[in-house]
């Protein structure tokens, strides 16, 4: 019989990998309003992305799911440029990232 030790750490590892594959294919949430600026946001990220919306009175609900277990980070990036693009035509939109524990995080980020 063959006995296999393995440290603690391995274990450790072998839980965050299975963790960050499982958060890695999560959707990407965004909340974005005005309407108008939801909009804009939905159609900056659909036709690449495969983003979708739901309105709900002035504030649309974005969600985009990674298509693999590496491009959660891309769309992450992609969403903080588009957020960008649309903080520059409407100033007054409220644009949140909404993480996986459930945190607002306003978009555009603010510089470090």
């Amino acid at each position: 019989m063959d006995v296999i030790l393995r440290s603690p750490r391995a274990h450790e590892r072998d839980t965050l990998t299975t963790v960050s594959r499982n958060i890695s294919m999560l959707p990407v949430l965004v909340e974005a309003s005005p309407a108008d600026a939801g909009q804009e946001m939905l159609g900056l990220l659909a036709d690449e992305y495969g983003a979708v919306g739901e309105l709900d009175g002035e504030k649309w609900r974005i969600s985009i799911t990674p298509i693999d277990d590496v491009r959660r980070g891309t769309i992450i990036y992609r969403v903080i440029q588009a957020s960008r693009a649309v903080d520059a035509y409407h100033p007054e939109s409220r644009l949140y990232l909404i993480t996986e524990d459930g945190n607002r995080w306003r978009l555009p980020p603010p510089s470090l």
